[in-house]
């Protein structure tokens, strides 16, 4: 006997719960072409589904729940922490109510205040998700110090809209020390508290901000951020950090740096700011590799010598 293939919209969706199901007119979901994934979750076989489309499936089917963890980032295209495993869903609901109870998703429950939690759109329902700087931090309990640092770097810098198609950061420190302040004992929050004195607006890549914490660390003085040659002057250079009274440039050269026609801006941006009496310093791979030790020597001497 033959089978009626699976409605155009479960196709669609490709993770459904069982109200969709039933909406749908599937009446037998143990049939061939369907697989459960948990509690009233199920997908189409054979189609691939990641992290996030299981969430959101688990979110249309329960009350006073949202996406979460880092599945959020997930839903806000966040550049989260190589050690961060997106592939297993997060959702969290509201206290009181149950933790999700479905194998489904790694659940979670908590209290949350006024901006935390989100809507996204979703077909013709509502899902909500954790806000980028709830996000950042609903990982401290996993993340070190210097990941919630290079992380909370990544949230606040300012983006350029040509690029990226958005002008404002996805979050702000004022926001994150707030959230920290309403949930001071949350897994993680010292951690939290610890790197968000470090967090600072202006590093582009995670990269420039592993440049700083070098230096800092190192006992230098704080490098200031995206450092321009002559202010006001959309022509002028733009160093990622630099000390402006000691006229001290430094960039970080990542993979980008490395085509014939970057590498021809980067010998004219370095000759500028030699011309304008600056020392321009810049890193690469191998200075990362060795965490910049040699490069904070050479600035250290720099610095001295400008003294």
């Amino acid at each position: 006997m033959s089978m009626d293939p699976l409605p155009e919209p479960i196709l669609a969706l490709g993770v459904f719960t069982l109200r969709e199901a039933v909406t749908a007119g599937i009446t037998d979901l143990r049939r061939p072409d369907v697989v459960r994934l948990g509690r009233e979750i199920f997908a189409v076989r054979g189609v691939e589904h990641g992290a996030l489309v299981i969430a959101k499936a688990v979110c249309r089917s329960l009350p006073r729940c949202w996406i979460s963890h880092s599945t959020a980032g997930l839903v806000w295209g966040l550049d989260l922490p190589e050690s961060v495993d997106v592939s297993r869903p997060h959702v969290s609901r509201y206290r009181p109510a149950n933790v999700p109870r479905t194998k489904a998703v790694r659940g979670h429950r908590s209290v949350v205040f006024k901006g935390e939690v989100v809507p996204i759109e979703e077909i013709e329902e509502t899902v909500f998700a954790s806000s980028p700087a709830r996000v950042w931090l609903e990982l401290a309990s996993t993340l070190s110090v210097e990941e919630l640092i290079e992380f909370g770097d990544h949230l606040v810098r300012h983006p350029r809209k040509r690029f990226e198609g958005r002008d404002t950061p996805h979050a702000t420190i004022a926001e994150m020390r707030r959230f920290l302040g309403w949930h001071p004992r949350i897994t993680g929050a010292a951690k939290a508290a610890a790197a968000l004195s470090r967090i600072r607006v202006g590093a582009d890549s995670v990269m420039e901000t592993r440049l700083r914490l070098a230096l800092i660390d190192a006992g230098l003085p704080e490098p200031a951020l995206q450092v321009q040659l002559t202010p006001d002057d959309r022509a002028s250079p733009v160093a990622d950090l630099g000390y402006r009274g000691p006229r001290i440039a430094i960039d970080y050269d990542g993979s980008t740096h490395l085509t014939a026609t970057q590498q021809t801006k980067d010998i004219r941006r370095d000759r500028l700011w030699v011309a304008a009496g600056w020392r321009h310093v810049t890193a690469n791979a191998l200075d990362a590799a060795e965490r910049f030790s040699t490069l904070t020597e050479q600035v250290r001497t720099m610095l001295a010598a400008a003294a």
